[in-house]
């Protein structure tokens, strides 16, 4: 039997943008690599306030103390979320989905203060 094949470059999965390169991993376990193209357009007015969002979102997840991340990461791994506390945060106030997150904090028994909304 086969060891699955888990492509690494000195132990370290790598992945996305490195350098002056993308590397991925097709569907085959291969790395891909190549060298990194600009963007041929400019991004849209969409792209740039969404990422503003999410900046501003990142900005207030790094603003919680450690123990308030610290219930946002013991809330996601009660209710078995695949997912971090940190991705939650971000995704609950860019979405605005308080009530996804009144439910996880009932099912987890955990109450954390709700991010704003960006």
């Amino acid at each position: 039997m086969g060891e699955a094949y888990n492509a690494s470059i000195f132990g370290l999965i790598v992945s996305g943008d490195v350098g002056d390169y993308t590397i991925y991993t097709d569907r085959f376990g291969k790395k891909v690599t190549f060298p990194k193209s600009p963007p041929k357009e400019p991004p849209t007015q969409l792209q740039v306030d969404l990422r503003a969002r999410f900046k501003a979102a990142q900005q207030n997840y790094m603003a919680l103390s450690d123990g308030d991340k610290a219930d946002w990461e013991a809330m996601v791994c009660k209710v078995s979320l695949c997912m971090t506390g940190q991705n939650l945060f971000i995704s609950v106030s860019m979405r605005r989905s308080y009530g996804v997150l009144d439910t996880i904090m009932k099912q987890s028994g955990i109450s954390v203060t709700p991010p704003p909304p960006v």
